[in-house]
């Protein structure tokens, strides 16, 4: 599937923040007529939402009349689409029942121009963007005049009032929408995009709110506003939306909980086969990626109970075994671990044994003389060794190179009292132990040789051993 990138916004969630080819609606296929003010001898794109991404679905011609057709013999799967004229202009349509519609839009100004036929989903679609647009205009332009400082008392009242009063205008444009068509693809947009509905603050004993209490309400309540049952939810960036900044933001990035409330989720999920499949794609890929130390743990977890499992059905064998190895190889390194001991030789040619160095806290570090990198870091890490090593803290450094001599050489001059190691034949397994493909490599570990930080950055060390000297 090609995908195509368009330097765009959704128009939806940025303002809130021919003769029809057929009289009967068909049951197979699509055709949807386009005419452009304009524009003619040129190409037109239809792209469809999945997740955050849209990509590329038909292309349609613009005759010399500056009319084009998109059709096709299957029925598009609903969602929000993106028409892409020439000059990256675009607007988006709602593509739900009806596959047979005309449009003509004027691309100077989409958004006021486009006329529909025979599509009451866009002609619902587009008088609400319209009525946003308008509210949002007057919302910016009352809140220059508040910002811009000097007003009145009673100005400033009255600005606030004015703003209350747009928010509850909008709100009931929405309920007005949602209660005439509930099942509609667009009132689920908007259902989808709408936080929970709040129930007064519960009272601690002094009076004040119970403000954890209302985090955990708001949190198991998060959802309620999306239809599992739906998938159309899936081709508008909507759900990928609300799964982001549930996981991301509502929750603390604690491994433990985001596990807990995974799962949760994801015993949601299980009222749509493609609402589970996305949601297991979503949690497994944001917890791989996330820059928050620790979060590997929650893709070690998702492995385990839903790839190794079989119930993450739908890639190819190879790629499945690919990622169960990749958690596999992670597994040892989760924060708490005990870390893997590996025997390597010091500049005399003597073991050095990871596990019998003895340090209340002990920076493992992997590095190479010829890394660019590892020369910006060494410095930082020497001077949070100086400054805590009174304090036991140790460095059990790890040289990667092959070439032993070149080691000896680069640390004869080493002023610190750190263990320096070499191991020119990977003797020890290190390599694999710690998955060793890029350096600097970084992990603090405790007393016990526990992992309590890894890949951190060595202008983070200091500060985080002081951290956790503080609160252990």
């Amino acid at each position: 599937m090609k995908q195509i990138i368009f330097h765009r916004i959704s128009l939806l969630l940025t303002v809130f923040f021919a003769v029809v080819w057929t009289a009967t609606l068909a049951s197979e296929g699509y055709r949807i007529k386009i005419r452009v003010e304009g524009q003619a001898d040129t190409e037109c794109y239809l792209a469809y939402h999945f997740g955050n991404r849209q990509y590329l679905k038909d292309t349609a011609y613009v005759n010399l009349s500056g009319e084009a057709v998109f059709q096709g013999l299957e029925r598009l799967t609903p969602g929000i689409y993106l028409v892409v004229l020439e000059d990256d202009i675009n607007f988006e349509l709602i593509i739900d029942e009806n596959q047979f519609f005309e449009l003509s839009v004027d691309p100077a100004d989409p958004v006021a121009s486009v006329q529909f036929v025979d599509s009451p989903e866009n002609i619902e679609f587009y008088a609400y963007i319209r009525f946003l647009r308008g509210k949002g205009a007057e919302r910016q332009a009352l809140e220059r005049e508040l910002n811009a400082g000097d007003l009145p008392p009673a100005r400033q009242t009255a600005i606030r009032q004015r703003l209350q009063t747009l928010d509850a205008e909008v709100t009931a444009r929405q309920d007005e929408i949602i209660e005439k068509n509930p099942d509609a693809l667009l009132s689920r947009i908007i259902l989808g995009q709408r936080d929970p509905e709040m129930p007064d603050p519960p009272l601690l004993p002094d009076g004040s709110p119970d403000r954890a209490r209302m985090y955990q309400i708001y949190k198991k309540h998060f959802f309620d506003n999306i239809d599992f049952s739906d998938d159309r939810i899936l081709q508008t960036p909507v759900y990928h939306s609300r799964l982001r900044i549930f996981f991301n933001n509502v929750l603390m990035q604690i491994p433990d909980s985001i596990i807990k409330e995974a799962d949760r989720v994801i015993e949601k999920s299980r009222a749509n086969e493609e609402m589970f499949r996305y949601t297991v794609w979503f949690i497994t890929n944001n917890a791989e990626s996330s820059p928050v130390m620790g979060m590997d743990a929650v893709f070690v977890h998702m492995v385990e109970n839903y790839y190794v499992t079989g119930e993450v059905d739908w890639l190819d064998e190879e790629r499945r075994q690919r990622i169960i190895q990749r958690a596999m190889e992670m597994k040892p390194l989760l924060l708490g671990k005990v870390a893997p001991d590996i025997s390597i030789y010091d500049p005399d040619g003597n073991a050095l044994v990871l596990h019998e160095v003895e340090a209340a806290y002990l920076i493992l570090y992997f590095w190479d003389s010829e890394c660019v990198f590892c020369r910006k870091a060494t410095p930082v890490i020497e001077a949070a060794y100086e400054n805590l090593r009174d304090r036991g803290v140790r460095v059990f450094s790890v040289n990667t190179e092959a070439d032993a001599d070149k080691w000896r050489n680069v640390i004869a001059g080493h002023k610190h009292n750190w263990y320096h190691g070499n191991d020119p034949e990977n003797e020890s397994g290190f390599r694999d132990k710690y998955n060793i493909f890029a350096i600097p490599k970084i992990f603090v570990l405790d007393a016990e040789k526990r992992i309590i930080a890894k890949d951190i950055g060595a202008e983070h060390l200091e500060q985080f051993l002081l951290q956790h000297m503080a609160t252990h």
